[in-house]
């Protein structure tokens, strides 16, 4: 539904543990991608219990789930309690495309609110996403790529599925809606609607949109010009018989459930707002709820046209009822988790679940959901919305693969409140990791437990001593805390819910700061030492509660740690308000030390710190040097080539290929795929300028002072308009999906001309004339390529500055030009 409507205790506890999905006899597994002795991480260890994938980049393969380390707070089936039940849907995917970063956010998020509710502990909790896989697109598709539709989806699913498991996504249920079981319950939807009188068969006139696959009233056809907003593609004037809901029948109904009787039914606010002015200001119309045009849908009830199928509003809301048996079709006792607690949606099908969805609902005498709660949507670092002729698009999968899950999960809560807009940077992103989990979580954890492993303080267990009776007050005031942190959470500000949590941590290393039992020598001082860190150890347990809905992996080890599981905030209230800060059984051994997460670097920390590495090693000589190689190199790029060359000459010596550094760079104003530079090649006449088509793989703040290779004597060509006087060389990955620029040596000399490794002698290159005439651009291109390492190599020998070889970022095996 996300894109296809919008293209869019003993007994206490072990009830407590068992709602939250964990075994309080087993120990803990060790958390993917971490060393089981909870020392420093090196490479990527191979765990026995938690096998790695079979490759990081693989979006289409599923793991087995017995060997995904999904973290405390888990699925658990909607196993608890009856009386008091949660329910939280995501909106389901639609599966004509790739998994992208709409779809991380909105099931990491959920995921979020998922484990949230398992670990209050007084309530079943269940939750489920799903796939929408019907409609004259999917089919069209299908059609176009040589496919069944079905095939077509169940890669889809397949991606959807495998973006879920790497961000550790504990749904308890998946509904596509080709199952049959949910075929069974659209069409008992439809029948109890009809049974209330509310469909009737009607011919349908107008306009219709082939992409968005619904039709377009006249105003709304007229001022957009009869084209289709977002594709540009003239709308299609249909007339088609259509079965149709008697929507306009509950307009004030709605209108009365949302002021008066659920306040609360659409969030946040300014939605509601948005909502209520619509129906207020503009007729509510009857609704086409069947297509007779295309078959790939679920059929209409028997009784009923054969020849139509049910629209997405009949088929794809449905999922919600089918996800808990709400209809009561199934053998199961999941209905009780109806009506829904949340669900959890885009701001661009609000409509749908706020409109058309409980007027639905309304007529076939079902209750309605909680709570519809619309987040917005990811945008770029500079707020814009992605987009691929834009270059903006961010890539989850990438992500994940630069960051700890942890990271990526925690950045998405807490960096914007839940409901408002999202700028994703990549930067931002490090530096919250750094901060929040490396400085203030890793720090505060790694100091505390290391302290308990000396021999002098606890010897690596948790002493046997009474708590102090003057806590410090921020684990006085635990159970406050726990109290305003759940009413955020309920709330759904997932931002305030991390922001206690961490602030949690921010006190304990400011505790262990102004207590600096480190300092307190001597046997005298034994039992201060020993209080001071069981304080904090006991605090770094409570607050690591608050953290679990958010930190699968890091919470989980934090746990091992301290070698015991985790409650649920109901019991851990319980507890403190019982014992003050005190959760920790005496004598219980603690793993001292290890790194929690390893710090990130950006790749211009990383050229920086090697940059001024060697620098610092430069000598005078050194600087002397490069001056009169460059005087010399000067001196031969200025002779010419025009009396002829020499039969022995290598052909990538008749090339002219030396490095440049952008000064310049902007986009063509008539080519959506080129860039305009001026490049400086130490040439007495000024930078050159150069086109070049990597609009589509760099942005300009990354073409920006970079330094590249440029064959030089070439002959300057009009690209759309735009004089280039070069070419600025790439390597080019499969199907030219992935071009990286071939870069030299950050302190290569600018002007230097490039050579091959191992060849003797020097050689002047061509003219622009003869470069052109011998075609000799395009006979050196057929042996440029990448190597390993991302190396640039002619014939097997790599391209070297005097500062080094020259080379690809990551691309091997690739063509350049």
């Amino acid at each position: 539904m996300t894109s296809r409507a919008a293209d869019l205790a003993v007994d206490e506890l072990a009830t407590s543990l068992m709602l939250m999905g964990v075994a309080p006899a087993k120990k803990a597994k060790a958390p993917a991608g971490k060393p089981k002795g909870g020392g420093k991480q090196k490479g990527k260890p191979k765990e026995k219990d938690t096998p790695a994938p079979k490759e990081a980049h693989d979006r289409w393969t599923l793991q087995d789930e017995s060997t995904i380390d999904y973290g405390f707070l888990s699925k658990t089936g909607g196993s608890g309690s009856k009386e008091k039940s949660f329910y939280i849907t995501t909106a389901i995917n639609y599966a004509n495309g790739p998994a992208h970063m709409g779809h991380a956010y909105e099931g990491t998020t959920s995921d979020v609110i998922a484990r949230f509710a398992r670990l209050c502990g007084d309530q079943s909790v269940y939750f489920v996403t799903g796939s929408d896989e019907h409609g004259q697109k999917i089919a069209t598709t299908a059609e176009e790529a040589g496919q069944k539709p079905i095939d077509l989806c169940d890669k889809f699913v397949l991606g959807f599925k495998n973006l879920n498991q790497r961000t550790l996504v504990s749904n308890d249920d998946y509904i596509r809606t080709t199952s049959d079981r949910h075929k069974k319950t659209a069409q008992e939807l439809w029948r109890k609607v009809n049974e209330a009188g509310d469909i009737y068969l009607d011919t349908y006139e107008g306009w219709y949109n082939v992409r968005e696959e619904t039709f377009v009233t006249e105003n709304d056809a007229a001022l957009s010009n009869y084209l289709d907003p977002a594709s540009g593609k003239p709308l299609k004037k249909v007339q088609e018989a259509s079965y149709f809901f008697k929507m306009s029948k509950y307009k004030d109904r709605l209108i009365d459930y949302i002021e008066n009787v659920n306040p609360d039914f659409i969030c946040p606010t300014q939605h509601k707002n948005q909502i209520l002015s619509r129906l207020k200001s503009d007729d509510l119309r009857d609704l086409s709820i069947s297509r007779a045009t295309f078959s790939w849908g679920i059929k209409v009830p028997e009784g009923f046209e054969e020849n139509h199928v049910m629209y997405v509003w009949m088929d794809a809301l449905t999922n919600y009822l089918t996800g808990v048996n709400a209809l009561g079709l199934e053998d199961n006792d999941l209905a009780h988790f109806w009506p829904a607690s949340v669900h959890i949606i885009g701001k661009d099908i609000l409509w749908f679940h706020t409109v058309i969805w409980p007027c639905l609902l309304f007529s076939a005498k079902v209750p309605l959901p909680k709570k519809v709660y619309a987040h917005g949507f990811v945008n770029d670092k500079d707020g814009k919305k992605m987009s691929k002729s834009l270059g903006n698009v961010v890539d989850p999968h990438d992500m994940l693969d630069k960051f700890h899950v942890d990271t990526f999960r925690w950045y998405l809560s807490k960096e914007a409140p839940y409901g408002g807009e999202l700028s994703f940077s990549e930067d931002n992103v490090r530096d919250i990791h750094n901060s929040d989990l490396c400085d203030t979580l890793g720090n505060g954890v790694h100091r505390a437990t290391t302290l308990c492993g000396k021999k002098d303080f606890c010897d690596g267990v948790i002493p046997d001593i009474p708590m102090s009776s003057t806590l410090p007050e921020f684990l006085e005031k635990l159970g406050d805390i726990i109290d305003t942190y759940r009413a955020k959470m309920e709330l759904l500000e997932l931002h305030s819910g991390a922001q206690i949590a961490i602030q949690g941590f921010r006190d304990i290393n400011g505790y262990l700061a102004k207590e600096e039992p480190w300092k307190l020598k001597g046997d005298e001082n034994k039992v201060k030492r020993q209080t001071v860190v069981r304080t904090a150890l006991e605090a770094i347990y409570a607050f690591t509660h608050l953290l679990l809905p958010f930190l699968p992996i890091g919470a989980k080890e934090i746990f091992k740690k301290l070698n015991t599981d985790p409650i649920s905030l109901v019991e851990l209230k319980k507890r403190h308000a019982a014992t003050p800060g005190q959760f920790l059984a005496a004598g219980t051994k603690v793993v001292a030390g290890g790194v929690l997460y390893e710090k990130s670097l950006s790749e211009d920390e990383i050229k920086d710190a090697a940059a001024a590495a060697a620098k610092k090693k430069e000598s005078y000589a050194d600087a002397q040097k490069r001056k009169k190689e460059k005087k010399l190199q000067d001196i031969a790029n200025s002779r010419k080539a025009q009396e002829g060359v020499d039969p022995n000459q290598p052909e990538f010596t008749k090339l002219d290929i030396r490095v440049g550094k952008i000064v310049k760079v902007w986009n063509h104003e008539s080519a959506d795929k080129l860039f305009c530079e001026e490049i400086d090649l130490a040439e007495e006449g000024g930078p050159r300028q150069i086109a070049s088509g990597l609009r589509g793989h760099y942005t300009l703040e990354e073409m920006q002072d970079t330094k590249v290779l440029v064959v030089c004597n070439l002959k300057a060509a009009k690209i759309v308009g735009f004089s280039s006087n070069g070419m600025v060389l790439a390597a080019k990955g499969e199907d030219g999906a992935k071009v990286e620029l071939v870069c030299p040596p950050e302190d290569a000399p600018v002007g230097e001309r490039v050579t091959l490794e191992g060849l003797e002698g020097t050689f002047e290159p061509l003219s622009s004339a003869q470069t052109k005439k011998k075609k000799t651009m395009d006979a050196v291109a057929k042996e440029l390529k990448t190597a390993d390492g991302g190396l640039a190599t002619w014939q097997g020998k790599t391209i070297i500055t005097t500062k080094g070889p020259c080379k690809a970022a990551t691309l091997v095996g690739a063509p350049i030009s």
